[in-house]
């Protein structure tokens, strides 16, 4: 059996770099790609704790986020071709659940998962459905495209907030994900944004990629931040962090009719709040957890976005545990691994 390397959680927080079969298609509707780029999640810390904080199932190929290159197709593939750039959607609808059945597919309670229940993408080769893959365009360069799966998810959070250029936005999260909501507020035009971040290293990163005004939350009040730099409060609070006092305190900071976009996802995290606050300033709350693969694609292509700016280290499959130790110090932001190695021409990042 032909063998390729992978990186594969075996439970308890181990994750081991191996030799595995090569994938073989099963169904017709199945393709195998040569994973060209691969991001590490803040998930994939969580499911590498002790104790998990996130299910992950042993024995499984690690990693959700990747795209990849068509070498293989089954006999029913239909739409795509050898050669073609891809990006997937981890999530596999079961099509049969309340969910599936009432265009809620997003939301499957039956669900398998690339890279948490099911083989993913921290490998040189991946194994998919036709169902769960999006043509790339050949402009947009793996690195980039390795982004799609969490921008398909900030461009759901967003298109259910719909900002507005004259909207004064308060943003929570200053990691891979709140830095990519900065760059996308950027794109739509937001000019009035505070994000509210950890540390100084957080600070610069939001700053850099273009947050107008930042609150380091260890150090300064974001009630005060607000309040200083703004003659009202948030018409629109986005919460990527899901923990914490975070949505405590949103509910103060945000106008009357204003809405609150809860993005960050903590299943141990609890908040009170008062319903008076929300009935008597008729705010809009809302969860989001779905995602908008079409809209991330599009907004890949604009070369204002500039996702490259979040990027800080690029690793190869066989030290992906430095980029994942560095994420977890906070040493990093986003993290590309290359399974078939780095690429020079991805650009002048660190590169461990």
């Amino acid at each position: 059996m032909k063998k390729m390397r992978a990186a594969v959680f075996e439970g308890e927080g181990v994750l081991k770099i191996k030799d595995v079969d090569y994938p073989v298609i099963e169904k017709p509707t199945q393709l195998i790609i040569k994973v060209e780029a691969a991001s590490i999640c803040g998930s994939d810390l969580h499911g590498l704790a002790v104790p998990p904080g996130q299910y992950m199932k042993p024995g499984i190929i690690y990693g959700h986020e990747f795209c990849g290159t068509i070498v293989e197709m089954g006999s029913e593939v239909r739409g795509f071709k050898i050669g073609e750039m891809t990006a997937v959607n981890p999530r596999v609808r079961c099509g049969k659940c309340y969910e599936c059945t009432h265009n809620k597919g997003d939301l499957c309670s039956n669900s398998s998962h690339y890279g948490q229940l099911a083989d993913g993408g921290f490998s040189e080769y991946a194994l998919v459905d036709e169902r769960q893959l999006y043509h790339v365009e050949s402009s947009i360069p793996s690195e980039i495209a390795a982004q799609t799966e969490p921008m398909a998810c900030i461009m759901n959070a967003v298109r259910t907030a719909q900002p507005a250029p004259v909207d004064y936005v308060l943003l929570y999260g200053a990691g891979p994900i709140g830095l990519s909501f900065i760059r996308v507020l950027k794109v739509y035009g937001i000019r009035n944004l505070i994000a509210a971040a950890k540390g100084e290293k957080r600070v610069q990163e939001a700053y850099a990629c273009g947050a107008d005004v930042v609150v380091d939350v260890s150090r300064e009040s974001v009630a005060d931040v607000v309040k200083e730099h703004w003659p009202f409060k948030a018409d629109l609070v986005i919460d990527a962090v899901g923990r914490g006092n975070v949505l405590e305190e949103a509910v103060h900071l945000v106008n009357p009719k204003g809405r609150i976009v809860l993005f960050g996802l903590d299943q141990n995290a609890a908040a009170a709040i008062p319903p008076a606050v929300l009935t008597l300033n008729e705010v809009k709350m809302e969860g989001v957890l779905g995602k908008d693969f079409p809209a991330a694609l599009e907004i890949l292509k604009n070369p204002e976005l500039q996702l490259e700016k979040i990027i800080t280290h690029r690793v190869s499959l066989e030290n992906i545990h430095v980029g994942i130790e560095l994420m977890r110090k906070k040493e990093a932001c986003r993290v590309i691994v290359f399974p078939h190695g780095i690429e020079e021409k991805q650009g002048s990042a660190q590169t461990p």
